[in-house]
């Protein structure tokens, strides 16, 4: 091998190593990421089992009264962010919400409506849009 032979070759592995370094601090950060969605998700979880559990009387909300209920989520989602000091996953936010409130739907009451994850999420979308 001559000695340009070696210095492209030095050249091509340095570069080779770069690239790696990049590709290591994607996978530690999508790595951290998971970590936190993990997190989140058994978060979710277990105020899920949490609810089911509960005797308690249940909150109804009437569908006049959920662009109210929906704000004071969306100030209640809010408040656990900085007193977590971490960025929540509203979508895991909203499947909470969802959850209890499919829970709740057990009782049939008058003027009250059926809300779907989707539509939950859409609120809450407008809502955190405004």
């Amino acid at each position: 091998m001559t000695e340009e032979e070696l210095r492209q070759r030095l050249e091509r592995t340095r570069q080779r190593y770069e690239r790696q370094e990049i590709r290591l601090d994607a996978l530690l950060q999508s790595m951290q990421n998971n970590r936190d969605k993990m997190e989140q998700i058994e978060y979710a979880l277990a105020m899920m089992e949490r609810a089911g559990t509960q005797r308690l009387r249940p909150r109804i909300v009437h569908y006049a009264e959920i662009r109210d209920f929906i704000a004071y989520a969306s100030r209640l989602y809010d408040r656990l962010q900085s007193r977590l000091h971490r960025h929540l996953n509203y979508a895991y936010f909203c499947s909470v919400i969802c959850s209890r409130y499919l829970f709740e739907s057990r009782f049939h009451v008058r003027d009250r409506r059926f809300l779907n994850f989707t539509t939950i999420l859409s609120y809450f979308k407008q809502e955190r849009g405004r």
